[in-house]
């Protein structure tokens, strides 16, 4: 707990930083500072684990709809200036009447050479609010830098898991351990998974339609976006069969999955170099 508090007091303590871009960007005026010392940690990695995480575990919770553009903007700046001495920021002024939301970001060498990147926000997940009063309740996220991914911590392979899914016969959690872990070697293990659940016509409907998307989230992950954007017109076959609740949370992963598509479009569009990897 204490090396987390030191952590979080790095973000919110350095004051000499220089705004390198400061375009309003409708409808958030998203803006980028970065340290007057900053020595950037040259990283090569597939832009969609970064995209996915800071959706999923930071803008989701602060209820930030960012367009593909505003994404793939944010995305690139992060991986590009993020530096292992001298944390960097995003800010967004006006996210609430008074004050500005900062995204603060950096990587994190443990001993051994085990890199970490640490993303912090100043706002408040107990009063929801900006609120550094507390640092111990910022939002907040960590993932490690392996194998050219950015990898959620819960995320990581582990044997134990994979074991406890296989027995528990919990396949769509097998397939996203593989998909989503550092590990690329086991990848391909991932399709087999996903078919063996759409094939079983005892599984849930719900189930069916998770593991048909999770087949269009390994095809970005692989830039097929002819794939992606098969499984997202199809998608619609397994919401009919869906009502209620389940629908609702089908119908919110599908609106997930069709930003992530468009994000992952915008860094081809673009040439992104991060496309490249």
């Amino acid at each position: 707990m204490k090396q987390r508090l030191v952590l979080l007091v790095i973000f919110f303590t350095f004051t000499l930083i220089v705004p390198i871009h400061s375009e309003p960007n409708p409808p958030y005026d998203i803006r980028f500072r970065v340290s007057v010392n900053n020595v950037p940690f040259p990283t090569e990695t597939n832009p969609y684990y970064l995209s996915h995480i800071l959706e999923m575990r930071i803008f989701r919770h602060l209820k930030l709809d960012l367009s593909p553009s505003e994404i793939e903007s944010m995305v690139d700046f992060m991986i590009t200036h993020a530096s292992k001495d001298y944390p960097n920021q995003i800010y967004l002024p006006g996210f609430e009447k008074d004050a500005d939301l900062i995204i603060g970001f950096r990587y994190i060498e443990k001993e051994g050479g085990e890199l970490l990147f640490l993303v912090v926000t100043n706002f408040n997940v107990e009063t929801n609010k900006i609120d550094t009063s507390d640092f111990q309740k910022q939002l907040a996220t960590i993932c490690h830098v392996k194998s050219n991914r950015f990898v959620y911590f819960e995320d990581l392979y582990s044997d134990k898991k994979e074991a406890e899914y296989k027995e528990e016969g919990k396949l769509l959690s097998l397939a996203n351990l593989y998909l989503m872990d550092e590990d690329p070697n086991n990848d391909h293990l991932v399709e087999p998974l996903l078919d063996k659940i759409l094939k079983d016509e005892t599984k849930h409907p719900l189930e069916k339609f998770y593991a048909f998307l999770t087949k269009g989230q390994h095809a970005l992950i692989q830039r097929n976006f002819v794939v992606a954007e098969d499984i997202k017109s199809k998608s619609s076959t397994y919401l009919t069969s869906l009502k209620g609740e389940d629908k609702e949370r089908a119908e919110y992963i599908l609106k997930l999955f069709s930003k992530e598509l468009e994000t992952m479009k915008v860094f081809q569009k673009t040439n992104n170099k991060l496309f490249k990897v």
